[in-house]
């Protein structure tokens, strides 16, 4: 009887135990309106996305958003528009609470002006395109962010334009290509053709003014006097796994490339065309530069089936004799790994893999990019992909872990495309998460201990050794309302940090300023599971 009595109290205990659970704490919304500064003007059909739980919704008329039922907790808002630069803030939201957090977005401008010959007359119909420069996998890349067409009077507007960060204008003349050119074989024979001209006079991007503009403004007299070269041709054959057969094809500069940048990016090939069916190609009224030759065949449901690209440089003479075998798909095998002793308790948390090809868009029937989410850690593959290069992202890293490294065959990727197939063999690609990680956070203030609320905090691996590495390794994190900030899982080592007023961009002006002031920043050395603290004043940025 006694026992029986035991256990009638403990299962009334559980269910009274049960009973008065701590209920889940109130819901609470995050809205406000999106501006362009200056003018006030609402910004219509704006992107305004909140993580985590990659929650978006758009702004209407008046500019306003707003997002509903948000468990308490820190988020990232993150604004982007067709017409100005993205813009984000951190935000903590308190059980129940209702946050009015607002933007102001730097209104885009334009820049116009004249495309002309040698002889200053107009010449209509040149491809005018906005280049970024930025620094991306390690290295500094060139990308076009924009494009229009220059009329019957050689006149061009390229808008919108964000302000604030650099930009070339290059003027191009694209035509369309034949397989097999009828240009004269002596090239002395041949008409000279127009070579890509950047604003104010350069043949090449490293040449090329930056242009950079204030809010709003409107950019007159960017004309350009369009250069000529010699003409050169290019042969060679395209084949198939059973020899040459019919392919399209495409051939442009190396740089500048299509793809994505911070400053947004246009989706697009360069010129090309279809060979016959011996595969053969004479590319000609080509200048002296270095080239990326591709190919690829179609199958009946007009799906990528081979794919392949070369290299190709020409200075002062034709090119013969290019062969290219383009490659059927590839499958990718792939695991998680733990760097050292797995954690006791298993994760439950899941891996989501991102690939987006780096200078082109995506074909028809191909991938579209997301796969499914892997476990951790766990063994997955990514089926169907050209050998091409892409840009490989990891999303839902939980927050107690990081990726120490990512491999491909053997070779570190972390900061770098996965360039598939370029490894011999069956490939595999690893990504090794780690638990050793720790923690940087603290607040922004003033000289007086006011926080500072919506600034920018760049944490910097002191084992950079250069610019472009920095600007593949840095960690940025904005300050919430009240100044507070805090970074991700780091990987244990010393820490350059700094603190602005404005955000940092992947841009050599950028990443040049930050690289001076590194050297007085605030120094931590992070170890294995720690967490520090630290308060931190903005420092000039001139």
């Amino acid at each position: 009887m006694h026992n029986n009595l035991v256990v009638i109290l403990l299962a009334a205990g559980a269910l009274y135990a049960q009973d008065v659970q701590t209920p889940p704490a109130p819901t609470g919304s995050i809205s406000g309106v999106v501006q362009f500064e200056g003018t006030g003007k609402p910004v219509e059909g704006g992107f305004v996305v909140i993580d985590p739980g990659n929650k978006n919704t758009k702004t209407d008329a008046q500019g306003k958003y707003a997002q509903h039922d948000l468990a308490p907790g820190t988020y990232r808002i993150r604004v982007d528009s067709m017409n100005a630069a993205s813009v984000s803030k951190a935000v903590s939201l308190l059980a129940g609470q209702d946050l009015t957090v607002d933007f102001h977005l730097p209104a885009p401008g334009s820049i116009t002006g004249r495309i002309v010959d040698e002889n200053k007359e107009p010449v209509p119909d040149i491809r005018v395109s906005l280049v970024a420069r930025e620094y991306q996998f390690g290295e500094l890349h060139y990308v076009y962010t924009g494009v229009t067409t220059s009329n019957d009077k050689g006149e061009y507007r390229l808008a919108p334009v964000a302000p604030g960060r650099g930009y070339l204008v290059v003027a191009e003349k694209r035509a369309p290509l034949h397989a097999i050119s009828d240009a004269p074989a002596d090239p002395r024979l041949r008409k000279r053709v127009p070579v890509p001209t950047y604003y104010d006079g350069a043949d090449s991007p490293e040449g090329g003014q930056v242009l950079v503009l204030r809010s709003g403004e409107q950019r007159e007299g960017v004309d350009i006097r369009m250069l000529r070269s010699p003409s050169y041709c290019l042969e060679g054959v395209l084949e198939g796994a059973n020899g040459p057969r019919q392919m399209y094809f495409a051939i442009g500069e190396r740089q500048p490339a299509f793809g994505m940048s911070g400053a947004g990016g246009t989706a697009g090939m360069p010129p090309g065309g279809r060979t016959g069916t011996d595969g053969k190609i004479r590319i000609c009224d080509l200048h002296p530069g270095d080239y990326e030759l591709t190919a690829f065949a179609l199958d009946g449901n007009e799906s990528v089936s081979v794919f392949g690209s070369t290299s190709v440089s020409i200075t002062d003479g034709d090119v013969g004799k290019v062969a290219l075998i383009p490659a059927p798909h590839l499958t990718v095998p792939g695991e998680v790994v733990w760097d050292g002793k797995a954690p006791d308790k298993p994760v439950q948390a899941k891996l989501g893999l991102w690939l987006m090809p780096v200078a082109r868009p995506f074909f028809k029937h191909e991938p579209d990019g997301l796969f499914p989410k892997t476990a951790i850690p766990g063994q997955f593959s990514l089926p169907n992909l050209l050998m091409d290069s892409y840009n490989l992202r990891l999303l839902g890293v939980p927050d107690d872990l990081y990726v120490k490294d990512i491999t491909y065959s053997g070779q570190s990727i972390l900061h770098k495309p996965l360039n598939v197939g370029s490894a011999i063999g069956k490939a595999t690609l690893r990504i090794v998460v780690a638990t050793d990680g720790g923690v940087v956070a603290g607040k922004v203030t003033d000289k007086d201990g006011n926080p500072i609320p919506d600034a920018s905090v760049t944490v910097m691996p002191a084992n950079a050794e250069s610019e472009a590495i920095l600007a593949a390794a840095l960690v940025s994190e904005p300050a919430d309302q009240n100044g507070a900030w805090s970074t991700k899982r780091l990987a244990p080592g010393k820490y350059y940090i700094v603190a602005s007023t404005a955000p940092f961009d992947m841009t050599p002006e950028s990443i040049g300023r930050l690289w001076q002031m590194h050297t007085k920043a605030q120094e931590v050395e992070l170890g294995p599971g720690a967490t520090v603290q630290m308060t931190l004043v903005p420092m000039p940025e001139d």
